[in-house]
């Protein structure tokens, strides 16, 4: 007897592919659901708070689900493939194929390379819409519902801020470390001319003010100066938490324009270990899709009549779990500096790519 010509376009590779699709989409939309229930009830006291309006509630979720569709993904892919095939198993269908001499890697090719195109499309989905809806559910939740005043004016890599004194130009503002980096201040007459620019290369702040370094003053006008500042005679109104609200998140940036964020900060000689991981994690996170499904596959072969669709899914989201927890672990190492920013960023898809491999391995 023959094997059964079994090929990547034939009709059982069609087959399989709309069996996983079928399940992947109802899955990342109950992912989705799932994800703004949660995020609403964590964020209802501060809408409550601020009596923020409907339109403005539904715009800022309407803005963050491209940023949720992109994290719930991999989740869903694991979970969609562990029922398709799952089910597939447990009408020993996979058995079918295996009886007619078709390998589980042969079985599974269509799937795999359809989550392969899956992390293709996270990919380009996180370099273009993302970085955008997040920048503007972000906006939405510091002008519409926390009703503060616009004050910062983002470019691609550099933050202009309308303070006190006039217009702040910022480099880098370092949370852990409350200090911002290569701040340059455009201070204005009542006219509205330019009086004086004032160069700090570095402000910390420590009890609710702060402390400069190396603070200069260049004079404006006839009388063209330049002074050094004296400490406590340059005093900023702004507190850290004014400079962080205008301060951009890694995923309001695309890769491109993270990596050269990150150039522009290394060679004003700041520290960029920690978005040096975020950067990496740019290209690793959306293959994560791709290797789950690595893993998620040899084990849905191995169901049988027994489990229910219940257990199916709980193994699922442990895989995912677990992923998570791998990863968060080698990013914490990455932005301590104990691991290198891209082992950091690659660790957890290397060894579940491992652990896939191993798992097919052991399943022929």
């Amino acid at each position: 007897m023959q094997p059964s010509r079994y090929t990547p376009l034939s009709v059982a590779s069609r087959y399989l592919i709309r069996q996983f699709l079928s399940m992947l989409l109802p899955v990342t939309a109950a992912f989705v659901v799932l994800y703004v229930v949660v995020d609403f009830f964590d964020r209802l006291d501060i809408l409550l708070r601020h009596q923020a309006s409907l339109g403005a509630a539904t715009r800022y979720f309407a803005f963050k689900i491209p940023l949720m569709l992109s994290q719930v993904v991999p989740a869903a892919v694991i979970t969609a493939v562990l029922i398709s095939l799952g089910m597939l198993s447990r009408h020993n269908e996979i058995t079918a194929f295996r009886a007619s001499g078709v390998s589980l890697f042969q079985t599974a090719a269509p799937i795999l390379a359809t989550c392969f195109a899956i992390s293709i499309l996270t990919l380009i989905w996180s370099e273009t819409v993302v970085p955008y809806s997040s920048r503007q559910f972000q906006r939405v939740n510091n002008v519409e519902i926390r009703q503060r005043q616009l004050r910062g004016i983002l470019s691609e890599q550099q933050v202009w801020y309308h303070g006190t004194d006039g217009f702040y130009n910022i480099g880098h503002v370092d949370k852990p470390s409350r200090t911002i980096h290569g701040l340059v201040i455009y201070r204005l007459s009542a006219s509205f001319e330019l009086e004086s620019v004032v160069e700090v290369p570095s402000a910390r702040w420590i009890d609710g003010r702060w402390e400069l370094s190396g603070a200069v003053e260049r004079q404006i006008g006839d009388d063209f100066a330049v002074r050094p500042l004296n400490p406590g005679e340059l005093v900023i109104p702004e507190t850290l938490d004014d400079f962080l609200e205008v301060q951009r998140e890694p995923e309001e940036l695309s890769f491109l324009v993270l990596r050269d964020w990150i150039n522009n900060l290394t060679r004003k000689g700041i520290d960029v270990s920690e978005y040096l991981v975020d950067l990496h994690l740019k290209l690793a996170l959306p293959f994560a899709s791709a290797v789950l499904a690595l893993v998620g596959i040899p084990i849905s072969a191995r169901v049988r009549r027994h489990p229910s669709i219940a257990a199916i899914v709980g193994v699922g989201l442990a895989v995912g779990f677990l992923y998570w927890v791998v990863l968060g672990l080698s990013n914490s190492l990455g932005r301590s500096g104990a691991l290198p920013a891209f082992a950091a960023a690659w660790a957890a898809n290397l060894l579940f790519l491992l652990l896939g491999t191993a798992l097919f391995l052991s399943s022929e």
